[in-house]
């Protein structure tokens, strides 16, 4: 049960929701973005991978090195600061990159509004009491989805693979497949004694407050 725990911690690790999410905007509606398909989307792929995964890992990398903080795990609440504070600063760079470009659908910019609103507040609250970033990032996944079915008007995302294969999935699907994972992420982190049970639900109310709240602002 703990290895399964700990796939589900590390294959919808926080810092990876926002690719989830973009990718499917892409596929549900690459047209919004002005593309045919996700194959050319390369570029703002690169980006959003770069901002969201790449140099928060380095960061926290860093301050590892430094002694900053003792692990990766980050269980202590001073030792999140340092990395909330990095994520935060990369995570406004992208949305204000978005937001000054004009040319990216107000999907995607919701989902990095809230994902930026959700991560400023897991610091504001880390101040008082732990909180499950995965379960906030699994929060807003499921917000996400929900919108892009209920507000968005999505029915079906198609996948695309190799020699052009085309994997068409309705959108009904992936909302119920992500209510499981969410569910399997959360408990995970109850069989890690990663966090306790308000914790893990404080992080889910994050995740959908904040995506909701960037819905009504945009």
């Amino acid at each position: 049960m703990r290895a399964v725990a700990h796939f589900f911690s590390i294959v919808f690790h926080p810092l990876l929701i926002l690719t989830y999410v973009s990718l499917l905007l892409l596929w549900t509606n690459p047209f919004a973005f002005g593309w045919r398909s996700v194959s050319e989307s390369g570029a703002l792929m690169i980006i959003i991978i770069m901002t969201t995964v790449t140099l928060p890992g380095i960061a926290v990398l860093m301050m590892k090195m430094l002694g900053w903080v003792s692990s990766f795990n980050l269980e202590d609440q001073k030792e999140r600061i340092g990395p909330y504070v990095a994520a935060g600063i990369l995570y406004l760079s992208l949305y204000l990159h978005l937001t000054r470009s004009e040319v990216f659908p107000v999907s995607l910019r919701i989902a990095v509004l809230g994902t930026l609103i959700g991560l400023w507040s897991c610091f504001f609250i880390n101040n008082f009491t732990k909180v499950s970033v995965h379960a906030a990032g699994m929060g807003g996944l499921l917000s996400m989805v929900v919108l892009i079915k209920m507000a968005f008007g999505y029915q079906t995302a198609r996948i695309e693979g190799f020699g052009g294969y085309q994997l068409s999935v309705p959108v009904d699907v992936i909302l119920y497949v992500t209510i499981l994972c969410t569910g399997m992420v959360c408990t995970s982190r109850l069989i890690l004694k990663a966090h306790k049970p308000k914790e893990v639900y404080l992080g889910l109310v994050v995740g959908v407050v904040s995506i909701s709240a960037a819905y009504l602002i945009l």
